[in-house]
């Protein structure tokens, strides 16, 4: 190991350390008898308030209605799509591969997050405030043509919270010279956020804690592991490959 080196590998195993130490608090301040002195108050308010604009005839309850659809998700999957596609094509062409390798380690660690998700927590029981606050400003009772979720019994952690929180991270931390992407980034990241706390599928703490706890586990590995190198290697082992007419 090179004197260059080894001060690096501290640093990255510090980081690491910190990193997760700071999501195992997150954790324990959520599931154990710490949640009522933290954080049930404000989970029980910010609830409240925001359900509170549901009403019969108000406009926010349809906001809330249509950010709480499917298709307002395939809606945020396109969005993050497009802006995926616009740092692509909008950077120089010598420079694609490796801002395409950039997104490919963010998309990567949103994976492992919704597997971690799907098929480890996933039967944890967790009701959200819509089993737990009734009554409640029920959305269904307000639209018709469709219906959104406005409780469930394993609402930890917040899904689509969690993957747009990763994505604005990570383009945080790769795409340091393209500010206005990240601060949209950022903005999509509460838009998608919010609407799940207002119908009441999702606590405060689904999002904050589950959000804030997977960002603090993944994240650091996109600057401390070489998995952007190795996928930049890959793609250009395939573009090497690839037909001479696509080069054009």
């Amino acid at each position: 190991m090179t004197s260059t080196e080894s001060p690096n590998l501290r640093k990255s195993i510090i980081l690491l350390l910190v990193c997760n130490a700071l999501a195992a608090l997150l954790l324990i301040s959520n599931f154990t008898g710490l949640y009522e002195v933290i954080w049930q108050s404000l989970d029980t308010r910010i609830f409240r308030s925001l359900n509170s604009t549901i009403t019969p005839d108000g406009f926010l309850t349809q906001f809330w209605a249509w950010t709480n659809s499917k298709t307002f998700d395939r809606a945020t999957f396109v969005f993050m799509l497009a802006i995926c596609i616009y740092l692509v094509v909008s950077t120089r062409r010598e420079e694609r591969i490796d801002v395409t390798a950039r997104i490919g380690a963010i998309t990567f660690l949103i994976l492992i997050a919704l597997l971690v998700s799907k098929k480890v927590v996933g039967d944890f029981i967790h009701p959200s405030p819509g089993l737990v606050l009734t009554p409640f400003n029920n959305i269904n009772d307000y639209i018709t043509g469709y219906t959104v979720k406005t409780s469930t019994d394993n609402s930890f952690p917040g899904d689509h919270a969690m993957t747009s929180a990763l994505f604005a991270g990570g383009v945080i931390m790769l795409f340091r010279n393209r500010p206005a992407i990240a601060v949209l980034s950022v903005l999509l990241m509460i838009f998608v956020s919010v609407p799940r706390l207002a119908g009441g599928g999702h606590w405060f703490t689904d999002v904050i804690v589950g959000g804030g706890a997977a960002c603090l586990i993944l994240l650091p590995w996109l600057k401390i592991s070489p998995l952007v190198r190795w996928i930049d290697s890959l793609l250009n082992w395939g573009w090497d490959k690839a037909p001479a007419f696509l080069k054009r």
